[in-house]
């Protein structure tokens, strides 16, 4: 029997707030899930200290080395180096800027191949972009998670069209399909909502990329036709303040509640009458995915992966990014309409079953055997 493939993943950083992991966590315990230990095994390495983000793979049996000297330092290239021969690395997947940056120069160094992972349309730095002009003969594979991405990565990343492949990223289908209706009724009672009152909510970073100072915007102009509607903003972020400023300025404050980081998104989304999602830039919307897995009538902007994902006015309204009016016309037009909520929810959920973590996983197992070869 043959060995197997020994994955090295190297990411600049578990969590984006130091505590919660991030989509990009997430989605590597997603993918241990589905790997025979057979066939692929993979440990992870973080260019920062331990923090509770890294427990969260741990408690899934995923091992995690944290190298510690943060995302600028030249010292990452001999604890890269160590890692990989300590783990007998035959693939070394990297994720973020300086993960990829120092990666490709261990990897090449070792003659071990290395795939560049890319899961965002991000703004082309100068530095970085002199990085990526350097090392680009040092990529054997890139990855994808939507066609905009792959874009930015030839555009902005100056990786060769020929060795990128797209990958979609996936959800664990089943945790969003399956809310139990007394777990929302708890919630609603938990969260103090009346049941007369409609629910608008988001699943979001509070970045200034995720767009949500656009939906504390419409919010005047959606209680004024519908006073009886509050917003949940579930989600952390640097720009907590600031929202929460913005929307007691324009005087919509106790409609707006935000409730943090929330590790029962699926429960949350439960409660949703209408799912917003106003991001400015997304690579692959993942919170698009599980608001149609869990069968929401969601309003979203059209940028980046996100008309990949879901059709305009058959699974999503869609409207354009910063605009508050539209959105707010947008957010009252589903409100206002049961039937279109319940036809673009149930085609949703239809749709949804494309974006599965266990059909992201094979395809990264594909790719790991076109790499590496058995």
């Amino acid at each position: 029997m043959s060995s197997p493939i020994r994955v090295l993943h190297v990411i600049d950083k578990l969590s984006m707030d130091g505590v919660n992991p991030s989509s990009c966590t997430r989605l590597l315990a997603d993918w241990a899930a589905y790997f025979d230990p057979t066939s692929v095994q993979f440990s992870v390495c973080t260019l920062r200290n331990p923090d509770p983000a890294g427990a969260y793979l741990e408690q899934r049996q995923i091992r995690v080395h944290y190298v510690g000297h943060g995302a600028l330092s030249w010292r990452n290239i001999p604890s890269i180096t160590r890692l990989v021969r300590e783990e007998a690395a035959t693939i070394v997947h990297l994720h973020g800027y300086s993960a990829a940056n120092f990666g490709r120069i261990v990897a090449r160094r070792l003659g071990v191949p290395n795939i560049v992972h890319e899961h965002a349309v991000l703004r082309v730095l100068p530095h970085q972009y002199v990085a990526d002009y350097l090392l680009a003969s040092r990529t054997d594979v890139a990855v994808a998670v939507s066609d905009a991405v792959r874009q930015f990565m030839i555009r902005g990343r100056s990786i060769a069209p020929d060795k990128i492949r797209t990958i979609p990223n996936g959800i664990d289908l089943a945790t969003f399909q399956n809310v139990r209706a007394d777990r929302v009724h708890q919630l609603r009672a938990e969260i103090g909502v009346l049941h007369d009152t409609r629910i608008v909510g988001t699943v979001t970073r509070l970045r200034e990329e995720k767009g949500n100072e656009y939906l504390i915007r419409a919010v005047p102009r959606i209680l004024e036709e519908m006073p009886n509607v509050v917003i949940l903003i579930v989600g952390e972020g640097p720009l907590r303040r600031h929202l929460q400023a913005l929307a007691t300025g324009l005087g919509v404050g106790s409609a707006v509640r935000f409730l943090g980081f929330r590790s029962d998104v699926a429960d949350m989304l439960g409660l949703f009458d209408v799912l917003v999602i106003p991001s400015l830039t997304e690579g692959f919307p993942l919170a698009l995915v599980e608001g149609m897995a869990a069968g929401k009538a969601i309003i979203a902007t059209s940028v980046g992966g996100m008309p990949e994902v879901g059709v305009d006015g058959e699974t999503v309204l869609f409207v354009p990014p910063g605009n508050p009016q539209e959105l707010a016309e947008g957010v009252l037009r589903l409100l206002n309409d049961s039937d279109l909520r319940a036809r673009l929810a149930g085609n949703a959920r239809k749709s949804s079953t494309c974006f599965s973590a266990r059909r992201s996983a094979e395809e990264l197992l594909k790719l790991y055997f076109d790499v590496v070869p058995r």
